[in-house]
């Protein structure tokens, strides 16, 4: 006979130990069944492994996906909210121009702190235990797992992830299960990752880092700018104002629509600025405003003024999922119960985290995102314990 749980919880993320933690801390039984060796592989990893948890400046703007819905899931669950909880278990944190840290500067903190906390609630871990298919029948759900585990469970939390960063697990299995339990789920695109280009200097570019403004243009409209570090790599353009435009400008190479990214080296100056510059300086100087390497592509080009506050780049692709932080796209928003997250399918059927159709820029907001549903699951699942 399959052992029996009040709360299953699929994926041991972000969301998924927070749900767990919620839970535990309140009498639920509680199980985690993990794909991975270990839990909380994507939050060691976030922040280049310093993970930046929450950001105060949360806006929905800060967001793609349904923002009505996304607005009161942060409504909620502010930054403060965010900051309250992980203090409770001990997480402290420095904050940094809005951006908040764990005070350690180590993600691991973060995620050893979460582990530790479930596990004093009495929260039980299975691991290497990839959910491969689930069963709703009599209002109870069976639960099964790679290696032949089979468990069943009055409540079922679906936080497997995304299919972004495969060696951090995301594998997209998440959605097949969403899929078998009725939910739709929209296209999928890499967020938060690099933008391939067309041409041959960038092999000869590669490894320049320089400030700047990257501007998105689709079939010739301006759609979206970020300014940032914009870093060169040998098949096109990274850095985070081009991790910000990411997910759209996939969507848009997916439609089959013409995808160019405008590079303004001197954002602050005006196209006269810069003319009046060159008439006075000459190709010359061009270092003294630009990196070395783009000198010797740059002075080869007519219309210098023009190219440094436009420099195209035609995009052909995005560095893919692999390399992505983030899935963009999932279970859409108008098929959970906001605020609860339950699912509108199925009773006690939760969903959270990155399997759900919102995205975040970078900043924390996609781990903030991630807390804020797992939270309110468990909120809704301990609801008889007054969470």
């Amino acid at each position: 006979m399959e052992e029996k749980y009040d709360v299953v919880i699929a994926g041991a993320g972000a969301s998924g130990l927070m749900c767990a933690w919620q839970c535990g801390r309140r009498g639920k039984k509680v199980l985690v069944m993990e794909k991975n060796e270990t839990a909380g592989k994507k939050i060691l990893a976030s922040g280049n492994g310093r993970c930046n948890f929450t950001n105060r400046h949360m806006q929905t703007s800060c967001y793609h996906g349904d923002k009505e819905e996304i607005g009161k899931i942060l409504e909620i669950f502010p930054a403060d909210r965010a900051i309250r909880e992980l203090e409770e278990i001990g997480i402290h944190h420095k904050e940094r121009d809005g951006y908040l840290y764990p005070y350690t500067g180590q993600a691991v903190t973060v995620r050893d702190f979460l582990v530790n906390a479930c596990k004093r609630g009495g929260v039980q871990f299975l691991f290497e235990a990839k959910v491969t298919k689930v069963v709703h029948k009599n209002n109870e759900f069976t639960i099964c797992a790679k290696g032949g585990v089979k468990v069943k469970a009055d409540a079922l939390v679906l936080a497997c992830g995304g299919k972004a960063n495969k060696p951090c697990g995301g594998d997209g299995s998440g959605y097949l299960l969403a899929r078998s339990l009725g939910h739709q789920v929209t296209k999928l695109y890499p967020a938060l990752t690099g933008l391939k280009a067309e041409g041959a200097e960038w092999e000869k570019l590669a490894g320049v880092r320089m400030p700047g403004e990257v501007s998105l243009w689709i079939n010739g409209k301006k759609v979206a700018d970020e300014r940032g570090e914009i870093q060169i790599v040998k098949d096109g353009i990274s850095g985070i104002p081009v991790f910000q435009l990411c997910s759209q400008a996939a969507a848009a190479l997916d439609a089959g629509s013409q995808v160019i990214c405008e590079l303004d080296f001197l954002p602050d100056w005006d196209e006269e600025k810069v003319g009046q510059w060159i008439e006075k300086y000459g190709n010359d100087y061009l270092q003294g405003i630009v990196h070395k390497k783009w000198v010797k592509v740059l002075e080869k080009k007519k219309n210098l003024a023009e190219l440094l506050k436009h420099y195209p780049v035609k995009i052909t692709d995005t560095f893919g999922m692999e390399r992505a932080q983030v899935t963009a796209g999932g279970v859409p928003l108008s098929e959970v119960d906001i605020p609860s997250m339950e699912s509108k399918k199925i009773k006690n059927l939760y969903l959270t985290g990155e399997l759900l159709d919102a995205d975040g820029i970078c900043g924390g907001y996609n781990l903030h995102f991630a807390w804020a549903t797992g939270y309110l699951c468990a909120r809704q699942i301990t609801a008889d314990q007054e969470a």
